[in-house]
């Protein structure tokens, strides 16, 4: 009896598909494929997590599943659009058979496993990103059959081998986004890749890539954005580059390059927006012919070795949001050193100044609290700076990280120091400072660390402190401090990490409370005047590695 149901099915499918004009048959049976082909790359892309893609079921035509889109006319699958999920699955040799696929992209879903070699298959493909995911191997030659791919996404992920010279060599005319950015890629970038004429981006960045530049790269003229930075590059950056009229961002950072830039940038690059050279071998004097790119956002030259002055004639950078040059050995240690930081005033959103490790002399000038008001983060430590904290710092209100130690800043901290609410980091150390800390330190709640080392403060710690709950680095050794140490102060900085009050003159009794200090690493309170009995309680501070007692009777 149920031979003879299935017989009578079979008959009636049979006639049905003979009624049918062959052109229907033939789509109905490749419809039937996709759906056949999206069920087996669910299971190999979930790996059997439960409750995945509930909508890829038998009562939802295909069409209508997550992620999923169909083209009107084929009723085919044409777009795969799966992100942001922890399956831990791999790409299912099934991905080949969805043919009139154009965009595949299944990013920050934990892929592993190898990309399938069956993806040459897919000849209609125009987007591939399958970014941010564990994919290991080799990128597969057959990706040359996919000629009509225009973006190649495989950012963050493990992949090892070479940059694949046949990117270049014939087939992908059309490719303008070329994207292999942290992997494990080796080897060379491949002079071939100077063939891909519609390139507009190229993000090699973030892998071992070793050798030069090549100088082909000169000839892609559509190329906007060029980021090779963390890498083992070496040698010049040739003279090609500077053709590159198109060119907005421009990241070489981390490397081992050398030589100089033209002094002419903003014949070079006129459109450049962000210019990432940093931690290089770089030389010569600051290109100051970047003052009339300005469109310029971002730049960043820092550990160089660039010398002389830095020009008073950045205020035409209206855009600029971050201005590096630490680690180099700008300024001479005189007066005038500093003058061009007027210029930066002009520049209203600037977010991050860095301007640290470097020769710069001067007085520290009023007019840094007239610098943006988007200002986050200020850094001119390990220079040669002299004169007192402006008054005008609080006007700052935005910013997170006031960085000024290792110079020769004198005077006493300014009270408006306390306006500045989101101050994360202040470092003052190695200075000649003076005066009592002041009570206004208690209203910058945010501070996580504070470092007031060196310097030549009296008093003692301001009862205000307390009011720091998020303190987990705090340095004050090395002044004339003195008095007792607060009891309850510092039992309610229950985040402290290191806390270091040496080299002053202290007395009176180590704190019980320090036992509160579940998280406490480092404790030195040697070379004070301390007496009394080292507390038990201190044994409750189970993250403790280093603690330094000595001198106390």
């Amino acid at each position: 009896m149920a031979l003879t149901v299935v017989m009578i099915l079979l008959s009636v499918v049979s006639q049905t598909l003979v009624n049918m004009p062959p052109a229907t048959v033939a789509l109905a049976l490749s419809s039937e494929s996709d759906k056949v082909a999206l069920l087996a790359l669910k299971k190999k892309l979930t790996n059997g997590v439960p409750n995945s893609l509930p909508s890829w079921n038998h009562s939802l035509h295909f069409c209508e599943w997550q992620g999923v889109r169909c083209s009107h006319r084929h009723m085919r699958v044409s777009l795969l659009h799966l992100e942001n999920q922890n399956w831990n699955g791999t790409l299912g040799p099934s991905l080949g058979n969805l043919t009139f696929l154009r965009s595949l992209i299944l990013s920050n879903i934990n892929l592993g496993g190898e990309i399938p070699t069956q993806i040459g298959r897919l000849k209609r493909l125009q987007v591939l990103d399958l970014s941010h995911n564990n994919l290991n191997g080799q990128i597969p030659i057959h990706l040359t059959n996919c000629s009509k791919l225009e973006v190649i996404n495989l950012l963050y992920n493990k992949l090892t081998g070479k940059v694949p010279s046949w990117f270049g060599l014939g087939s992908m005319t059309r490719l303008n986004k070329l994207l292999l950015g942290a992997n494990d890629l080796v080897g060379t970038i491949p002079p071939s890749l100077g063939n891909l004429s519609s390139l507009q981006n190229i993000t090699l960045a973030r892998n071992h890539l070793a050798g030069s530049i090549p100088h082909v790269l000169g000839r892609l003229s559509n190329l906007k954005d060029l980021n090779l930075g963390l890498n083992n590059l070496s040698g010049v950056v040739p003279d090609s580059l500077y053709n590159l009229s198109n060119i907005q961002v421009l990241v070489l950072g981390v490397n081992q390059l050398s030589g100089t830039f033209p002094s002419k940038m903003q014949l070079a690059f006129p459109n450049l927006r962000a210019f990432f050279v940093g931690r290089n071998q770089f030389s010569g004097t600051f290109p100051s012919s970047i003052s009339n790119l300005t469109g310029l956002q971002a730049f960043d030259i820092s550990s160089n070795g660039f010398s002389g002055p830095i020009p008073p004639t950045l205020g035409n950078l209206n855009k600029l949001k971050m201005f590096s040059v630490s680690d180099n050995s700008f300024g001479s240690g005189r007066a005038q050193d500093l003058d061009f930081l007027s210029s930066l005033t002009n520049c209203t959103q600037l977010n991050i100044l860095l301007l640290d490790w470097n020769e710069f002399g001067g007085v520290l000038p009023d007019l840094i609290g007239n610098f943006s008001t988007h200002l986050t983060w200020l850094s001119m430590e390990f220079n040669q700076i002299s004169g007192m904290i402006p008054e005008g710092i609080g006007q700052l209100i935005v910013l997170t990280d006031f960085i000024m130690g290792d110079n020769y800043l004198e005077g006493t901290i300014p009270d408006s120091i306390g306006r500045l609410k989101n101050l994360v980091r202040l470092v003052l150390q190695e200075n000649k400072l003076s005066g009592n800390i002041p009570t206004a330190i208690g209203n910058l709640t945010m501070l996580s660390e504070l470092y007031l080392h060196t310097n030549r403060f009296v008093g003692g710690i301001p009862l205000s402190l307390k009011y720091c709950t998020r303190m987990q680095s705090f340095g004050v050794s090395t002044n004339n401090l003195s008095g007792d140490i607060p009891n309850q102060t510092f039992g309610n900085l229950e985040d402290l990490i290191n806390l270091d009050l040496s080299n002053n003159s202290f007395t009176g009794s180590i704190p019980l409370e320090f036992g509160n200090l579940k998280h406490l690493s480092v404790l030195y309170l040697n070379e004070n005047k301390l007496s009394g009995e080292i507390p038990q309680e201190l044994g409750a501070c189970s993250a403790l590695t280093e603690l330094d007692l000595e001198s106390v009777e």
